[in-house]
């Protein structure tokens, strides 16, 4: 069975109703579908585990950020990063500043100091809202700003 995992954005669960409508599709394309909730009071490079070399690795916003920590150390055959928390921010700027007040300097410079620039998985999927400002992705979400809306969710479909 094809087997997707799937990590929340910042403070949110898998309990929440987008994640779980979009675990009901999944199983409907046949995956087997194994959530990761986050602990956002620790660390991200603490929670990472491992992943089967045919499995999809799906992350929404900071939850994204986690998924594009695991496929750097595990291969996987898609990584899907959905609104992700752009990575230079962790480094630099003005943003950096804005996610320090929001998660704390030891938080940032964890990701910081663990990203690198390449990572195992096969095939890499960049989504975001077209109303999130940002200007690079392979799909860009109709009508959508950061949230796991419907329409995200009918995307998420047509990618896996």
């Amino acid at each position: 069975m094809k087997k997707i995992y799937i990590l929340p954005g910042y403070q949110e669960t898998t309990r929440r109703r987008p994640y779980q409508k979009l675990r009901s599709l999944l199983q409907s394309k046949g995956y087997e579908v194994v959530f990761k909730n986050i602990d956002w009071q620790k660390k991200l490079t603490t929670q990472m585990f491992e992943i089967e070399k045919d499995s999809v690795v799906f992350g929404f916003s900071l939850g994204a950020v986690l998924a594009r920590l695991v496929v750097q150390k595990y291969s996987c055959k898609h990584a899907i990063f959905a609104s992700m928390t752009i990575l230079s921010d962790f480094k630099k700027g003005e943003n950096r500043k804005a996610l320090i007040d929001l998660l704390g300097t030891e938080f940032v410079d964890d990701v910081r100091d663990c990203l690198k620039p390449k990572h195992k998985a096969l095939k890499q999927t960049i989504m975001y809202g077209d109303k999130e400002g940002e200007d690079t992705a392979d799909v860009f979400v109709k009508n959508t700003e950061h949230e796991l809306t419907d329409e995200y969710l009918r995307e998420i479909i047509k990618i896996v």
